[in-house]
C-alpha cells in the first residue's frame, strides 16, 4: 500500500492573549484564596511545624531555574501543549506522549480536584455550617453536613465543572471576563483576609472560637482540641532547624507550582518572547510575597502551636472531622478561621465569604482549562483521534477536548468523592515535583540533539559558558533540583505512603501511554499514513 503523506493545516488557535493575561493565569496558579482553605493546617500539620517562610525562600532557588528552563521551551517552541511537543520532539514522541499523560492526569486532573473542587466544596460546607452558628440555625448546619459529605461534594464538584467547561468553550472574550471578574474579587478577598488577620489578636481569636465554635461543648474549646490532638494522636512535638526545613521541600514545593503551567497555551500567546518571562518571574514572585504575608498572619492570628497541633490530629484522623484526634463537625479552614476573628461582625462575614467563593473560582478555571490543551496537542500529532483537535470557528477554541476534559474530571471527582483520594495525592505529590526532570533532561541534552534549532536560539537561548551550552547547564540544576525533592518526598512517609495500589497506578498510566501511542502509530500505518516525520517536527501554528 502507498504511503500517504501526513498533512497539517495551521492549527486553527489564534494568539489571543498578552502579557497581563498571561501574567493572571500564571499567577492563578501560584496563589489563589482557594488554595488557603486547609493549607496551614496541612502543611503545619505534615511537618512538625517546620519554618514555611524558610521552606519556601528555600524551595525559590530551583524554581527560578525551573521558570529560565520553561522560559527556554516556551520561546524555542512555543506551541499549545508546549511541554509535551518539546519531550516529544527532543527525546522520543513516545516519551513526550507518556509523560504528558502522566502530568494531566496526576498533576492537573489532582489539582483540579484536589486543590479546586473538593475544597471549594469543603469551603461552600464550612461557610454554611458557620452560618448555622451564627444563626442558630439547623437548615444552614444541615446544609453544611450535606455538603461536606460525598453526594454534596460530588454535585457541587460536578457544578463548577460544567460552569469552567462552559467558559472554556465560549472562547477568549469569555474567558479573559471569567478570569479578570474573579481576579478582583480575589483581590478584594485578599484584603479583607489581610485586614481581618492583622487587626485580630491571639486572645481574641480564642475567646471568640469558645464563644462561637465551641458553645457549651467543653471538648471544642480551643485548649481543649489541642489537649485532644496531643493525647490522641501522640503528638511527637515541633521540629525545628534546617533539617526540618529541608524535610518540608516537598510540601513548600506545592505552593510555588503553577507559574510555568502559562506554557500550555504558549502557542496562543502574543509576542511570547517578551510575555512568557514576565508571567514565570513575577507569578513566582507575587506567590513568594503572598503565601510569607498569609502564613505569617494567620499563625500569628490562630496560634503557631495549636495550627501545627491540631493540624496533626486532624491528620492523624485521615482529615476528616469528627475523629478521636480532631473531634470537632468542621475542617480546619480558612474560611473557619476567618470567621472567628471577624466576629461579632457578620456583615464583615459575609462580604468575606462572598469574595472569598467568587475569587476562588479562577483557578478552578485555570485548571480545567490547561488539560484541554494537551488533548489538543495530542490531538493536532494525531496520537489520539484527530477530532479531538477541531476547533470552533466562531470562538476558536478546541471544543470537543473541551468536552472531553469535562467528561474525564466528572470521572475522577466520582472516584475522589466515594473512593477517596489518599494514594492518588500522595504519589502525585512526588511526580508533580519529579515530573520536571523530563523537561530539564530534554533541555540537557537539546543543543545537541537539535543542532540547527539551538544555531538559531535568540538571545541567552543561544550562549554558551565555557564552552557548554547555558540551556543545558540550565536543564541539568533543573532535572537535579526537582529529581532530589522527589526522592525526599518518596523517602518520606508522611508524605508518600508507597503501596501496591500506588504503584500499580504509576506502572498502569506508564504501560496505557506507551501502548496508546504504539497502537496510534500502528493504525495511522495500517491506514497509509505515516506519523513519524510529523512526530519529529515543530506542528505548525
Amino acid at each position: 500500500m502507498q504511503t500517504k503523506q501526513f498533512f497539517r493545516e495551521a492549527t486553527g488557535l489564534v494568539r489571543e492573549y498578552g502579557a497581563i493575561d498571561t501574567l493572571l493565569f500564571a499567577s492563578v496558579f501560584v496563589f489563589a484564596l482557594v488554595f488557603t482553605i486547609t493549607q496551614f493546617p496541612w502543611f503545619y500539620g505534615n511537618t512538625l511545624g517546620a519554618n514555611l517562610t524558610g521552606s519556601l525562600l528555600l524551595a525559590a532557588v530551583p524554581f527560578i531555574f525551573l521558570m529560565l528552563s520553561y522560559w527556554a521551551i516556551g520561546v524555542l517552541m512555543p506551541r499549545t501543549g508546549n511541554d509535551y511537543v518539546w519531550v516529544g520532539r527532543i527525546l522520543h514522541p513516545s516519551i513526550g506522549f507518556t509523560w504528558g499523560l502522566i502530568y494531566v492526569l496526576i498533576v492537573f486532573l489532582a489539582a483540579f480536584i484536589g486543590a479546586g473542587t473538593g475544597p471549594l466544596s469543603s469551603a461552600m460546607s464550612s461557610i454554611f455550617a458557620i452560618y448555622g452558628l451564627l444563626a442558630n440555625s439547623a437548615y444552614f448546619t444541615g446544609l453544611g453536613n450535606y455538603f461536606g459529605g460525598p453526594v454534596g461534594t460530588l454535585e457541587l464538584s460536578v457544578l463548577f465543572t460544567l460552569l469552567v467547561a462552559a467558559f472554556a468553550i465560549f472562547g477568549s472574550k469569555f474567558i479573559k471576563a471569567f478570569l479578570y471578574a474573579t481576579w478582583i474579587f480575589a483581590m478584594v478577598g485578599m484584603v479583607i483576609m489581610w485586614y481581618i488577620l492583622s487587626t485580630t489578636s491571639n486572645s481574641t481569636f480564642v475567646g471568640n472560637w469558645n464563644t462561637l465554635v465551641a458553645g457549651n461543648n467543653a471538648s471544642y474549646t480551643y485548649s481543649a482540641l489541642q489537649a485532644t490532638a496531643t493525647n490522641k494522636a501522640s503528638f511527637p512535638g515541633i521540629a525545628t532547624g534546617f533539617g526540618a526545613i529541608v524535610a518540608a521541600l516537598p510540601f513548600a514545593f506545592l505552593f510555588l507550582f503553577g507559574g510555568n503551567y502559562a506554557n500550555a497555551f504558549a502557542g496562543e500567546i502574543k509576542n511570547v518572547r517578551k510575555s512568557l518571562p514576565i508571567a514565570l518571574f513575577l507569578s513566582l514572585t507575587l506567590g513568594l510575597g503572598y503565601w510569607i504575608v498569609t502564613s505569617t498572619l494567620t499563625v500569628s492570628t490562630i496560634g503557631f502551636n495549636w495550627v501545627t497541633t491540631v493540624g496533626y490530629g486532624w491528620i492523624s484522623g485521615g482529615s476528616f472531622p469528627s475523629t478521636a484526634s480532631y473531634p470537632l463537625p468542621y475542617q480546619p479552614t480558612q474560611p473557619l478561621f476567618l470567621a472567628v476573628s471577624a466576629y461579632p461582625n457578620q456583615l464583615l462575614i459575609s462580604l468575606m465569604f462572598i469574595t472569598y467563593f467568587i475569587g476562588s473560582l479562577g483557578p478552578l478555571f485555570a485548571y480545567f482549562w490547561i488539560p484541554s490543551k494537551y488533548l489538543f496537542a495530542w490531538s493536532f500529532d494525531r496520537v489520539i483521534p484527530s477530532k479531538f483537535a477541531d476547533v470552533s470557528a466562531r470562538f476558536h477554541t478546541p471544543w470537543v477536548a473541551v468536552i472531553a476534559t469535562a467528561v474525564i474530571a466528572v470521572i475522577a471527582e466520582v472516584l475522589y468523592s466515594y473512593l477517596g483520594y489518599s494514594s492518588y495525592f500522595t504519589m502525585g505529590t512526588v511526580l508533580w515535583g519529579i515530573s520536571y526532570t523530563i523537561p530539564g533532561i530534554a533541555l540537557t541534552v537539546f543543543p545537541y540533539v537539535k543542532n540547527a534549532l539551538f544555531a538559531q536560539a535568540p538571545g541567552w537561548l543561544g550562549k554558551k559558558v565555557a564552552g557548554i551550552p547555558l540551556v543545558s547547564l540550565i536543564g541539568l540544576i533543573t532535572t537535579i533540583g526537582f529529581g532530589y525533592v522527589g526522592f525526599i518526598a518518596y523517602s518520606n512517609a508522611a508524605i508518600t505512603i508507597v503501596n501496591l495500589n500506588s504503584l500499580e497506578l504509576l506502572g498502569s498510566m506508564i504501560v496505557l501511554g506507551f501502548v496508546i501511542f504504539y497502537l496510534s502509530k500502528w493504525y495511522h500505518r495500517r491506514e497509509g499514513l505515516d506519523t513519524s516525520m510529523a512526530l519529529k517536527q515543530i506542528p505548525p501554528e
